[in-house]
């Protein structure tokens, strides 16, 4: 049998990110689901929220190898939680190499297209990315990401993209809640 080598900051960030897929699941499990009225905000505080995931998207996706990674990191860093930061942080120096080896300079259209979640504290919002050219290692310049916004003291800030499974099991969830019951059928 052949050994493979794993450094302990890889195993520490693969139980992090089981950690945080697992809780995730379990929130959303118990998350309460929109209501039927549409993909718009509905209350001025979803429109801060909406707002406040687009501004954080675009930063996300804002990227120029020339200003170097603790400039971009900084943006992101201000409109996010500290769980969000650090998600960011751990892995920066591996994406940032493959920023400058592309000489990446990307910019970002960002559109809050649905809220699919509320639980008064968090929002899970669906959204509409355009970029003006592809990031290292992607042909894509069109994608739609779900991510979990926080309301802190200090507004909406972003907390990080959910994974499939969170999606999937948001999406599962919501068709259960949108399906119309029929009652009387046993």
């Amino acid at each position: 049998m052949k050994e493979i080598p794993v450094s302990k900051r890889n195993i520490i960030i693969a139980i992090i990110l089981a950690v945080i897929i697992a809780v995730g699941i379990l929130v959303i499990e118990n998350w309460p689901f929109r209501n039927a009225q549409g993909s718009t905000p509905s209350t001025s505080k979803d429109s801060l929220a909406s707002a406040a995931a687009v501004s954080a998207i675009e930063k996300v996706f804002q990227v120029d190898y020339r200003e170097g990674k603790e400039a971009w990191l900084k943006r992101i860093c201000e409109v996010s939680t500290p769980a969000g930061c650090q998600l960011f942080s751990s892995g920066a120096d591996r994406m940032w190499e493959k920023y400058v080896e592309a000489q990446s300079v990307v910019t970002a259209v960002v559109q809050a297209t649905e809220k699919v979640a509320d639980n008064r504290i968090e929002q899970v919002w669906r959204i509409s990315i355009t970029l003006s050219s592809p990031l290292p290692g992607s042909n894509k310049t069109q994608d739609t990401a779900y991510v979990v916004l926080v309301e802190t003291d200090s507004g909406w800030k972003f907390d990080r993209f959910l994974m499939d499974a969170e999606i999937n099991a948001i999406l599962a969830r919501q068709k259960i809640t949108d399906t119309p019951a029929e009652e009387g059928k046993r």
